[in-house]
């Protein structure tokens, strides 16, 4: 069997491709080809029987996307702006702030910096778990933000404008959440992995 998404040559009974993942027949269909089960006791029920999956549709979107817009596929636009800012930028940042200025969060910052240049060279080499380890990043960046911006309402509350100035928990916050959105939403994401999140 050829998935439609990769041309890769699969088992015939496969319900995945081995190559890109994506769904060579509905899991929920090839439970309902079955057309019954035996169940303890000897007697034999009828298999049940599914809707339609989303993870089918999603495909079926996938190669709409692909075949309307062929020039979306690979990195490119936003996504290749995601990545410079991962890999490089957002590290560079990280390993000069913790140089000029080490505090008790030094380490959390370069394991940061480390985690963040792993999931963009993934997303550069169309990995497939790049779309997974991007899904941690913002979900770390969110909740770091949000730590950060509590802290920093906290103390402009507290009357310390030297804390309450640094608006960098603000930024996290809301832009963990912004590519969070992109990376749901984007057709070049889902043309490029064959998926969103």
């Amino acid at each position: 069997m050829h998935c439609a998404g990769c041309g890769a040559e699969n088992p015939d009974a496969g319900v995945f491709c081995f190559n890109c993942g994506n769904a060579l027949t509905s899991p929920h269909a090839a439970v309902a080809s079955i057309a019954s089960y035996p169940i303890p006791g000897g007697s034999v029920q009828a298999a049940p029987s599914f809707p339609p999956t989303s993870p089918g549709q999603l495909t079926s979107e996938v190669e709409r996307i692909r075949n309307e817009h062929p020039e979306l596929i690979g990195i490119g636009g936003w996504l290749l702006w995601f990545c410079i800012v991962t890999t490089i930028i957002a590290p560079v940042v990280n390993v000069v702030s913790i140089m000029s200025k080490p505090s008790g969060y030094s380490i959390i910052d370069l394991a940061l910096a480390v985690y963040m240049v792993i999931t963009g060279v993934n997303l550069w080499r169309i990995s497939t778990r790049a779309l997974r380890l991007t899904k941690v990043l913002l979900a770390i960046q969110f909740w770091i933000g949000t730590f950060l911006f509590v802290i920093q309402i906290a103390a402009s509350a507290s009357g310390d404008t030297t804390s309450s100035s640094d608006a960098g928990g603000f930024r996290m916050l809301v832009g963990s959440i912004i590519w969070w959105f992109y990376f749901k939403k984007s057709k070049r994401v889902k043309a490029t992995f064959g998926r969103a999140f």
